[in-house]
């Protein structure tokens, strides 16, 4: 796992569901969730374009079983500025539109010389997770492991989903909540804390936004354990429009456009 993908990585594990003790706050509101949106974001170290960015939500709804469920996908690109860590991945998820869950997920990961295409189909009952993985000799997708899962599972993109749909306007500064997940074979938890309201300059504008900071665990990518933050607008769809991650190679910004 090369530098950029630690990185990805670390953002989609601070990007997931809320549990614990915030989840008496904690209330799912898809009625902000906006069918059609597209989201593009800028990566940038010190004053280059690293890479690119996007979040879309399909306009139809899509039946997974018997459960109607969202469909969202989310590309990521570097460019020529990053030939050191090449990377163009696409995730695709489809999450159940009442819990927010995911149901089925597949992503095509290209990394330098790496690649793979995995997908994974989550049941929810039994709180197991199937991962089959693209085998280019038989053609086919073949199953590699079964894993067991946390209750309620999110995958990476339906935690960036649900992090927008908390209820951030019900917290004090300084107060904490704990996000939880799974990715790959493994579940993270990270405790974050709401550090209040602040306005931010960008090209659209003065955007008055949510400010928060995961407490990033020891780690050989990010510099100290208050190295990411994050913001997001002020308003009911509590869009994420900038990430700040203090790297030990420099700062990276994802900026929305």
């Amino acid at each position: 796992m090369n530098v950029y993908d630690r990185f990805l990585l670390m953002l989609g594990i601070m990007l997931l569901p809320v549990s614990g003790s915030a989840e008496a706050k904690f209330k799912i509101d898809n009625k902000s969730v906006v069918a059609g949106e597209v989201l593009n974001y800028k990566a940038t170290w010190e004053f280059l374009t690293i890479g690119r960015a996007r979040t879309r939500i399909d306009t139809n709804l899509h039946k997974v079983g018997s459960r109607v469920c969202y469909k969202i996908d989310i590309e990521g690109q570097t460019n020529g500025a990053a030939k050191l860590f090449y990377l163009h991945d696409q995730w695709t998820s489809y999450i159940d539109t009442a819990t927010i869950t995911t149901h089925k997920s597949s992503r095509s990961i290209r990394e330098g010389h790496y690649e793979l295409d995995e997908q994974i189909h989550f049941d929810a009952a039994d709180r197991k997770a199937e991962v089959s993985v693209y085998n280019k000799k038989s053609k086919a997708f073949v199953l590699k492991k079964i894993y067991d899962t946390p209750e309620n599972i999110r995958d990476v993109v339906a935690g960036f989903m649900v992090f927008r749909l908390v209820d951030l306007s019900k917290y004090a500064k300084g107060d904490q909540f704990t996000i939880n997940g799974f990715y790959e074979d493994q579940g993270y938890k990270i405790n974050v804390i709401y550090q209040g309201k602040e306005t931010i300059k960008t090209d659209r504008g003065n955007i008055p936004c949510y400010k928060v900071r995961p407490v990033v665990p020891k780690n050989h990518v990010f510099e100290g354990k208050d190295a990411v933050i994050v913001w997001l607008s002020a308003d009911k769809h509590k869009t994420i429009v900038r990430i700040r991650a203090k790297m030990f190679v420099g700062n990276i910004w994802i900026d929305l456009q």
